[in-house]
């Protein structure tokens, strides 16, 4: 499966040290070159090309396509839009935590995750334990990741030991 990235991601998995655990997914990790360029300033971004971000450049066609996007949906800033962009060329998913993009990634009817759902699998898989992702999922907190605030007591409440 191919999950398109924006920035935010990256850093709250990141924040949570879990950048190695999120490749060993069976999943292609992709994002726009202008989203690594320009948005990801906290992640070292070699690192994220050596674990195994694929870094994808945009046609002129498709930064078009971000254009006529950016006229039916103002909010997300072109660079967001450009994550659906790639999700839709590339037969993708769009993995973000930005409520506007995911907004709009939901009106073109494509799959949306946000980086709960990438915990979820980093746990079914046994990737990690349940206690690292609540230990995780606390420090993505603690560094200002905003989540939703039933998913994230559902999670807890699963995770932490009693």
């Amino acid at each position: 499966m191919v999950c398109v990235t924006d920035a935010n991601i990256w850093i709250d998995l990141h924040n949570a040290d879990l950048l190695d655990a999120a490749f060993e997914l069976d999943h292609t990790w992709r994002t726009p070159n202008i989203i690594v360029r320009d948005e990801v300033l906290t992640v070292d971004r070699g690192l994220l090309v050596d674990l195994g971000l694929d870094v994808r450049t945009l046609s002129g066609d498709e930064l078009n396509r971000i254009l006529t996007l950016n006229g039916r949906y103002p909010q997300p800033s072109p660079k967001d839009l450009s994550v659906l962009v790639v999700a839709d060329e590339d037969d993708g998913i769009v993995v973000s935590g930005d409520g506007p993009l995911r907004d709009a990634a939901e009106n073109e009817d494509m799959t949306v995750h946000g980086v709960l759902w990438i915990l979820d699998r980093l746990v079914e898989e046994s990737i990690i334990t349940e206690n690292r992702a609540a230990t995780a999922l606390n420090a993505m907190l603690q560094q200002g990741a905003r989540l939703p605030d039933e998913a994230v007591a559902d999670r807890l409440d699963d995770w932490q030991p009693s």
